[in-house]
């Protein structure tokens, strides 16, 4: 019995379009492989903590900063100077979701040979854009990522406060000795030279692995009103802070 051989049939029109659309939507795959290929490559680049700068504010708990503090509170009847050591120590750390809040424990004293008194908790938080520093209840942007010389932001985005533009600016010298001045950045909160009304004076120090090294600020509100009369241009308000580190270290 002679075997019956069998020719395939022609494809339709309707197998003909799908085979078109199954060739495209394998192109398609490929091209955005290829696409985003080179991409991913460079957002695992720039995810490197030290390339967008998270060092410039380590957060390990136990992990303790000391400074000297100098701060002038300026009066209608003068002026109210205290000189104290301030000792902030990350001492707890809170998951919450796919965000870490870290407890930064306020101590202060006189000087060395007192016993440190609790003064106030404040809490961190460190995005992938951002850190936050919520101070007496008021979250402050403190820090954007990539650290780049020039880069502006709202360090009031978080909370009700009017808009404040902050910015970075490389230092020439370093601040700390053992650390170069390419590891030492300086936010600019504000920049407003004295003038009739006053002055307002802000800005902050963080270096690569230590994190906030010094602290000046310096606002002053002058009277401007007829009311003055022989005190026209006195200083009627503000403040002055210098904040200076002078030891880390680590409880744990």
């Amino acid at each position: 019995m002679r075997s019956i051989q069998t020719s395939p049939l022609p494809p339709s029109k309707g197998d003909y379009f799908l085979e078109k659309v199954q060739r495209f939507s394998i192109m398609g795959v490929f091209l955005t492989m290829l696409l985003t290929f080179p991409i991913s490559c460079n957002d695992s680049r720039e995810a490197n903590p030290e390339t967008l700068g998270y060092d410039y504010y380590p957060l390990n708990v136990g992990e303790y900063r000391i400074y000297d503090v100098e701060e002038i509170r300026y009066l209608v009847t003068g002026f109210d100077t205290s000189v104290f050591q301030l000792r902030e120590i990350i001492f707890d750390s809170i998951p919450s979701n796919d965000q870490i809040t870290y407890l930064l424990r306020r101590d202060v004293r006189l000087d060395e040979n007192e016993d440190w008194e609790s003064d106030s908790v404040w809490s961190v938080v460190r995005t992938s854009n951002y850190l936050s520093v919520t101070e007496n209840n008021i979250p402050l942007i403190k820090l954007t990522f990539p650290v780049n010389e020039g880069k502006e932001w709202d360090g009031n985005s978080l909370n009700s406060r009017s808009s404040n533009t902050y910015r970075y600016q490389t230092l020439s010298e370093s601040i700390v000795d053992s650390v170069s001045g390419t590891n030492h950045i300086r936010v600019i909160i504000e920049d407003i030279e004295e003038n009739v009304t006053g002055v307002d004076l802000k800005s902050e120090v963080y270096v690569r692995g230590i994190g906030l090294v010094e602290k000046d600020y310096l606002t002053q509100k002058r009277c401007t009103s007829s009311d003055c009369g022989d005190d026209l241009g006195e200083v009627i308000g503000g403040r002055s802070l210098k904040q200076m580190l002078i030891e880390t270290g680590n409880e744990k």
